[in-house]
C-alpha cells in the first residue's frame, strides 16, 4: 500500500489564514487569499448568470411559449436521486409557472436507462413540450423519433457528449460552451432552469433538493456545487417539506444534517426505489404536502432499501466467486456476469469489486430471457473508463457515463470478445503504476496540532466530498500501545499509539479488526481527526482510514 500526497505542501499562509489551513486549500486550487475567502464562505451570491448556459435563452422561450399556450409539457427524468431531483424541482417550477405539466421516469428493467422508442411514442400523444432532465445528451435516435411526431424537445443533462449531438430544440449541458461550472449534476442543471424563470427566490426554495442530488449523484463540490450544498444543507436543517422529513426521520439523521448524510442515508433511499421498484415514488414523497403520505411512503423505501441491502449482498458475493474463479494476474479489467441479477444494484457490486482488487470492474446482469446484458462500471484513478468504452464502442449496443463510472448494454455473445478488446485497450492505453493500490493524504501534522479549537477551522472546508475531499492526515512511526477488537461483530479496531513527539492517539479504525492480531510495534496511518465527547469533555481522537507496518 502507498501512501501518496495529494500534492507537494505548500504552508506559506493566504491572508490570516493558519499555514496547514492555507496548505488545504492550495491542494484543492485556491491559491489566493481572495480566492480563500470565496471558498471558506460560499453563499448564493456566487450563483452563477444562468443564462452563461449555452441554449437557456432558448429553453426559457420555449417554456414561456409552452405554459402561455397551454400546452401540455412532460418532464422525462432518470430513475437515480440525481433524476428524481432534477425531476422534482422541474416539476414544483413549472407548476408555479401556471404550466400544464406532468413527469415520467422509466423503469429500470423494462425500459434501462434514458430515453426509449416506447416512452417517446406514448409522450407524444400525451404531450407537445418533451423537457428531459439527466438524461437525454446521447439519445439522438430517440429525439429524431420525438421530433418526427411533433414532439418540441428540450434536453437538459450533465453526462459526457457524444460526438454528434442530439437534433433537439434546446440543450442545455455544461459541458457545452465555456459555462464557469461544467460539474453540475442533471438537479443542478434544473435548478439554472428555475433560477431563469424566478430568479433568487425559486432557486432558495428548491436549493434542498439540488443539494440532495449533487451529494448523491458524487459530482465535484467545487464552485456552484459548493454554494448549492452548503446552502442546501442550511435549508434542509428547517425543512418545511414532509416528504423530506419523513425520510430524515426513517433514516435516522438528526440536525445538524452533513454532506454525509445525504450520500450515505438519503441518497440510497432515494435510490432503492429506482433499483426495486418505482422512482415515481421518490418524486410523490419529495413534492407531497400531506405528512400522513409523506410517512407512508418513507416506510416504503426504507423497507426497499432493506431489501437492496440484501439483494446487493447476494450479487456481489456471487461476483466475487465469478472473479476469484476467472481472474488472470495479466487482467486490467474484471467482469462479471449472473442471470438475473438485478441491473440496480449492480453498481454498487462493481464498487466493491473495484475497490478491493484495485481494478475497473464491470459487473453484468444476464437477463432471464435471453436479450441483451445490462452492466454498471466502477473504475480506478488514472483509468478514463468511458474513454477506455469509447474505444471499444463496436461491440456494445449503448453506453455512458464519466471517468471513474459508466453504463452499457452488451450482446451476451460478445461479452468475451469485449472483455478481450477493454483488456489490449487499458494496457494499451494506461500506465501499470495506476494499478498499484494506493490511498492520497494531504498533509503530515504533528498530532498535538489538533485542538477543539483548530477543528472548528477544519470545519471551514466542509461540505467535503467529491473535488473536495475530507482531509486526510498522515502520523508516521507511531508506537503502538494496544490494538483490539471491538464492535458487535468485532470488525473494527480500537487502537492507542504514542507518536514520536510523545503524545497519546486514541483511534478508531472500522472494518480493520483483523489488523489487531497482526504483530505490530509500530506504524504509519492516514485518519482524519474527529470530536469526541464524554462526560461533557472535549478529545480529539484519529478516526483511521489506512495503516501499515511503518516503512
Amino acid at each position: 500500500m502507498q501512501f501518496i500526497p495529494r500534492s507537494a505542501a505548500d504552508f506559506t499562509p493566504l491572508g490570516s489564514l493558519p499555514g496547514w489551513l492555507s496548505a488545504l486549500l492550495r491542494s484543492r486550487g485556491v491559491d489566493t487569499e481572495e480566492k480563500a475567502y470565496r471558498f471558506l464562505n460560499p453563499d448564493l451570491s456566487g450563483l452563477q448568470d444562468p443564462f452563461l448556459l449555452s441554449g437557456m435563452e432558448e429553453t426559457v422561450r420555449l417554456i414561456r411559449h409552452a405554459v402561455a399556450s397551454r400546452e401540455r409539457i412532460m418532464i422525462f427524468g432518470d430513475y437515480d436521486a440525481d433524476g428524481v431531483c432534477a425531476t422534482s424541482i422541474l416539476l414544483e417550477t413549472l407548476t408555479g409557472e401556471g404550466a400544464s405539466v406532468s413527469f415520467r421516469l422509466p423503469d429500470r428493467r423494462k425500459d434501462g436507462y434514458g430515453l426509449n422508442e416506447s416512452a417517446v411514442r406514448e409522450i407524444s400523444e400525451k404531450a407537445s413540450l418533451l423537457i428531459t432532465v439527466d438524461c437525454g445528451i446521447s439519445s439522438m435516435a430517440e429525439v429524431a423519433l420525438a421530433k418526427s411526431l411533433g414532439l418540441t424537445v428540450i434536453v437538459t443533462d450533465h453526462h459526457q457528449l457524444p460526438e454528434v449531438l442530439p437534433e433537439a430544440d434546446a440543450i442545455l449541458n455544461p459541458l457545452i460552451g465555456n459555462y464557469p461550472c461544467p460539474y453540475l449534476c442533471g438537479a443542478g442543471v434544473a435548478l439554472k432552469i428555475c433560477q431563469a424563470l424566478q430568479g433568487m427566490e425559486g432557486v432558495q426554495k428548491r436549493l434542498d433538493l439540488a443539494a440532495i442530488a449533487t451529494v448523491a449523484d458524487v459530482v465535484p463540490l467545487l464552485e456552484e456545487n459548493r454554494i448549492i450544498v452548503r446552502e442546501g444543507l442550511k435549508r434542509i436543517q428547517s425543512t418545511g417539506r414532509p416528504g423530506l422529513k419523513a425520510l430524515l426521520d426513517v433514516a435516522g439523521t438528526s440536525a445538524p444534517v452533513q454532506a454525509d448524510a445525504l450520500a450515505f442515508r438519503i441518497g440510497p433511499r432515494l435510490n432503492a426505489a429506482g433499483r426495486l421498484g418505482d422512482a415515481s415514488l421518490c418524486v410523490q414523497l419529495l413534492l407531497t404536502g400531506k405528512p400522513e403520505k409523506a410517512a407512508d411512503v418513507a416506510r416504503q423505501l426504507e423497507e426497499m432499501n432493506r431489501r437492496r441491502q440484501n439483494m446487493e449482498h447476494e450479487i456481489t458475493d456471487a461476483a466475487f466467486r465469478s472473479i476469484s474463479e476467472s481472474m488472470s494476474p495479466e487482467d486490467r479489467v474484471l467482469i462479471a456476469a449472473g442471470e438475473g441479477w438485478n441491473p440496480g444494484l449492480i453498481g454498487l457490486s462493481a464498487g466493491k469489486i473495484c475497490e478491493k482488487y484495485y481494478r475497473p470492474a464491470i459487473v453484468l446482469s444476464l437477463p432471464e430471457d435471453g436479450g441483451p446484458a445490462v452492466g454498471s462500471c466502477r473504475s480506478i484513478p488514472g483509468v478514463h473508463i468511458f474513454e477506455m468504452l469509447q474505444a471499444c464502442s463496436d461491440l456494445l449496443v449503448r453506453f455512458g457515463g464519466h471517468a471513474q463510472a459508466a453504463g452499457l448494454t452488451v450482446e451476451r455473445e460478445k461479452i468475451p470478445a469485449l472483455r478481450e478488446k477493454l483488456n489490449r485497450v487499458i494496457r494499451e492505453s494506461c500506465d501499470e503504476s495506476v494499478f498499484v493500490p494506493r490511498q492520497e493524504y494531504d498533509l503530515e501534522l504533528p498530532f498535538r496540532n489538533w485542538t477543539p479549537e483548530t477543528l472548528k477551522e477544519l470545519d471551514l472546508l466542509e461540505p467535503t466530498g467529491c473535488g473536495n475531499p475530507p482531509p486526510v492526515f498522515l502520523l508516521s512511526g507511531a508506537s503502538v500501545q494496544s490494538m483490539r477488537r471491538v464492535g458487535r461483530d468485532l470488525s473494527h479496531l480500537q487502537l492507542s499509539l504514542v507518536t514520536p513527539e510523545n503524545t497519546l492517539v486514541r483511534g478508531i479504525a472500522f472494518f480493520m479488526g483483523e489488523e489487531a492480531e497482526k504483530d505490530h510495534m509500530d506504524v504509519d496511518l492516514l485518519y482524519r481527526p474527529v470530536r469526541n465527547e464524554f462526560n461533557g469533555r472535549v478529545s480529539v481522537e484519529a478516526q483511521v482510514s489506512a495503516l501499515r507496518a511503518s516503512v
